[in-house]
């Protein structure tokens, strides 16, 4: 699979080692790309035309088949979106048959044949030939994407060396679903059962837990003993938390680089609440981490992806 070349997701649980984007490259490697990429479509052009495929040809050297279209009506892959997908992938390669020289496929991965892949779907988050694939797809389609390995892995290969330099490689993709920020939220308010008490034009959601109408109000600069939880909306690992009865002082207002307490989504959603009450806290990106998204500090490490939903579970037990 691939090395996640300086995007390294940790989400959802899910880390798609295979298919996420990595752009690195030795400063002299213009010339190898170029010779490896006319080699890489000489293979394809044999290994097309012995499957009797008829690809759709792409300036960037993607090559693809629609095998099973979706309706009009049918939602597109977007950038932006968090998309649900499943695939097989294989490399294609010359083999000495028998002493003839014929182009083989071999099947490399099927992790996620039948269990579908969740993916914040950013720029650059998978590599290249998946991503302008994708975009080409709407929800129920299913194709078969060829590409040359500048649109795969590249001159570097996949870390395990599954995958070796200058490999061209085959997909075969069925986009599932693609859902707005929107999208996500509701559904998963409505998939978790929960009944929204407050919100604001802005897109927060408050899912009001416990209520103490007699309780202080919030004022700014107060400070205040928190118990919380966050973190995006798929993730079953918290973010940013205190964990059990230990609670974590916060004084309004602060601000903490990385924190989710930090975000907009947290303070609009606070200034709604009384000390004593707890409150789940939905918000889109604009109120989060944008389409910026969040890299662990002195890391590549995304902890939170752009243009992700976030959920935080907050309680504010007592202020001082």
């Amino acid at each position: 699979m691939r090395t996640i070349h300086c995007l390294y997701l940790f989400l959802a649980g899910l880390l798609l080692s295979g298919l996420l984007a990595c752009n690195s490259k030795p400063p002299d490697a213009a010339t190898a790309e170029a010779d490896a990429f006319a080699a890489n479509n000489a293979t394809l052009d044999a290994y097309t035309s012995s499957k009797g495929l008829a690809t759709v040809n792409q300036p960037s050297g993607l090559r693809y088949v629609i095998i099973q279209s979706a309706p009009a009506t049918a939602k597109q892959a977007a950038l932006g979106d968090e998309i649900e997908f499943s695939y097989v992938q294989y490399v294609v390669k010359s083999a000495n048959d028998a002493g003839t020289l014929a182009v083989r496929d071999s099947l490399i991965d099927t992790t996620h044949a039948t269990r579908p892949a969740f993916v914040p779907f950013f720029d650059k988050a998978l590599i290249p030939g998946l991503q302008e694939g994708l975009l080409l797809l709407r929800e129920g389609a299913k194709a078969t994407l060829l590409m040359p390995a500048r649109l795969a892995f590249g001159a570097q290969g996949s870390v395990n060396g599954t995958i070796i330099a200058n490999t061209p490689v085959r997909i075969d993709v069925t986009l599932k679903r693609s859902r707005s920020e929107t999208q996500q939220i509701n559904e998963y308010i409505a998939r978790s059962k929960l009944t929204v008490t407050d919100s604001t034009t802005s897109g927060l959601r408050l899912v009001k837990m416990k209520s103490k109408p007699t309780g202080d109000s919030i004022r700014n600069s107060a400070t205040l003993d928190l118990r919380f939880n966050g973190g995006i909306l798929r993730s079953a690992t918290a973010i940013d938390s205190t964990a059990g009865n230990v609670t974590r002082p916060y004084t309004v207002g602060q601000t903490a680089s990385g924190s989710i307490l930090s975000t907009e989504g947290f303070r609009q959603g606070l200034a709604k609440l009384r000390v004593g009450e707890r409150a789940i806290l939905i918000f889109p990106s604009s109120l989060g981490y944008t389409s910026k998204g969040y890299i662990q500090d002195g890391t590549n490490v995304f902890l939170i992806a752009p243009n992700a939903p976030l959920r935080i579970d907050v309680e504010v037990v007592s202020v001082r």
